[in-house]
């Protein structure tokens, strides 16, 4: 707050000039909002008011949102049939370089299950099993939208078609892997594909599947890597899954979320859409 007011005070004025100050200087709705949520959880009630529901600031954020409003990060998004394609053109997992297989691997992975590059990078090894019909596997850190329970367990059916399967690409990972495995590197999936072959980071996962939507070509000027999760839901959308189905493959809490940032169209499973399943 400016000219030396204590930041402690508790005068609505204040709070609505530094509010205001917020998106003079370009920040978005949701910044604001963020501001105002830690105003409330600071400063004591402004005329026995939260500041939060107080109807000056309430007026204020409504003015704010409507100058600014929040806008979808996506207007379309791409056919992930394309990127299918290009994977089936590869080859058979067992000769692709390690790094190949590695961003083929989190780019299937991200489709199949709507995961953040986050939570690909969070996946346990040890908590990683093969089944008949698939692969089972968990989160050793919460999802985005979890508050408690758990860590989120996941599971990927396998596809008839080896070349691009999920499970084959994990299965054949974790066997490339094995042999670069040592306690600084064990407990997660996804490791780096060069010596010393430390854990990646979200960025790294991100880089991955940046790079091999580029391959596949798809315009990656225009789209990163959490587009996956919004080129998935809408095929699966579009395929007759329910929504329900895919708001908790996305961890999405409310409907209203997915449609306004992820619905993009260009109780089956998510990933039999993607990779064109069917289940009796």
């Amino acid at each position: 707050m400016g000219r030396g007011a204590n930041p402690f005070s508790v005068i609505i004025a204040n709070i609505l000039e530094f509010l205001a100050s917020l998106q003079s200087s370009g920040k978005s709705y949701s910044s604001i909002n963020i501001h105002r949520s830690m105003l409330s959880t600071t400063l004591k009630p402004a005329e026995g008011i939260p500041i939060g529901e107080h109807p000056e600031v309430v007026r204020l954020l409504k003015g704010c949102y409507n100058r600014n409003p929040p806008r979808r990060k996506y207007s379309a998004t791409w056919d992930s049939n394309q990127v299918i394609a290009f994977v089936s053109t590869l080859g058979e997992n067992d000769s692709l370089s390690l790094y190949l297989l590695a961003t083929k691997m989190v780019t299937l992975i991200a489709l199949a299950t709507l995961m953040r590059v986050s939570e690909i990078a969070a996946i346990g090894l040890k908590s990683v099993v093969f089944s008949q019909n698939g692969v089972r596997f968990a989160l050793e850190t919460p999802r985005k939208a979890q508050r408690n329970g758990p860590m989120q367990s996941f599971s990927i059916t396998s596809c008839p078609e080896s070349k691009i399967c999920p499970v084959a690409a994990i299965a054949e990972y974790i066997k490339r892997t094995s042999k670069f495995r040592a306690d600084q590197n064990s407990d997660k999936l996804v490791i780096a594909a060069i010596a010393p072959h430390k854990p990646v980071s979200s960025n790294t996962v991100s880089r991955w599947i940046k790079c091999f939507l580029k391959s596949a070509g798809i315009n990656t000027e225009m789209f990163g890597a959490h587009s996956t999760r919004s080129a998935a839901a809408s095929k699966a959308a579009k395929s007759g899954i329910s929504l329900g189905a895919i708001l908790r493959a996305g961890s999405w809490a409310q409907e209203s979320t997915f449609g306004r940032f992820y619905n993009r169209s260009a109780e089956p499973t998510v990933e039999s859409a993607v990779f064109g399943q069917t289940h009796n």
